[in-house]
């Protein structure tokens, strides 16, 4: 028996290190795809496409949301001695998730764990202050914590403001990541927005300046005849005049903040929208360069 074990143990291992693709999350209460796709550092898109026939609209805590694997397989670590879960620095009940039916109270050195595709933050310790601490691997940004400390946070789940205008399709490509963020009055960031709020941060983010009420966007925009990726759409909605504002994707499809959905695509061809629509208004600069282009 005693030969045996080390034959048993090691294919233990090896069953528990495989790459399992059938991961999954069960929603807690407050949580959206989008807030699971971060915590693992995934694409919104790809969650969604990897469960077909899920109601976002009407999700339900312990709802079991499919985690597709990356293209490049999750992200793995081989446990050095003296190593826990614990250790790690992340949730356990992610680490679980990740990596099914492994005991994660039971866990031995060289043992191959998976791990979310983003850590969240890095934290580095810096002494003296002045210091730059080495960036991890991949590509990451330098962030300071208010009791002074650095860091790096990775960059693709950072919403940066960018240094340079961003074109239409980009701002498009910016908002679209903010999909499935819960509606909240006054709200301006991805972990609540309202509807002009959401807008505002969305073109903050892409280097333009807009107000930051719906009936002041109107205002400091230019009226188009039909809207582009990139546009603002506007509605009469609780207030006469315009009173909600989405970012339209092209053609009759937009995006906005929805008071009981948060933020999700909606059509110009909905009923409730089709009778409430004031019409597209295009940034100003957006107009001007087109007019250059085309006198």
């Amino acid at each position: 028996m005693r030969k045996l074990f080390p034959l048993f143990l090691w294919l233990h291992l090896l069953a528990q290190a495989a790459d399992l693709p059938n991961c999954s999350h069960r929603l807690q209460r407050g949580q959206t795809v989008a807030a699971v796709a971060r915590l693992y550092g995934l694409p919104v898109a790809d969650v969604l496409a990897a469960n077909p026939g899920l109601d976002v609209y009407h999700l339900e805590i312990g709802t079991s949301i499919l985690l597709p694997t990356p293209v490049n397989g999750w992200p793995q670590r081989q446990l050095a001695t003296g190593e826990t879960a614990a250790s790690l620095g992340y949730p356990l009940d992610q680490l679980a998730n990740l990596n099914p039916g492994v005991d994660l109270d039971c866990l031995v050195a060289g043992q191959t764990l998976n791990l979310p595709c983003t850590t969240g933050m890095a934290v580095v310790p810096i002494t003296p202050a002045t210091d730059t601490p080495p960036p991890p691997s991949g590509d990451w940004q330098q962030v300071t914590l208010p009791d002074g400390r650095k860091g790096w946070a990775p960059r693709a789940t950072m919403l940066v403001p960018s240094p340079t205008p961003l074109t239409p399709d980009q701002v498009v490509e910016l908002a679209q990541r903010f999909q499935g963020a819960p509606y909240v009055w006054g709200g301006m960031s991805p972990n609540g927005v309202d509807c002009s709020g959401f807008v505002q941060e969305v073109f903050r983010l892409s280097g333009h300046t807009l107000p930051r009420l719906a009936d002041e966007q109107f205002q400091q925009t230019s009226p188009i005849e039909q809207p582009q990726p990139g546009d603002l759409v506007f509605f009469t909605t609780y207030l006469p005049g315009p009173s909600h504002v989405g970012i339209s994707l092209g053609g009759q499809d937009f995006l906005h903040a929805s008071s009981s959905r948060g933020v999700i695509r909606a059509s110009l061809e909905d009923n409730y929208f089709k009778t409430r629509y004031l019409g597209a208004h295009r940034l100003s600069v957006w107009t001007q360069n087109q007019q250059a282009r085309n006198p």
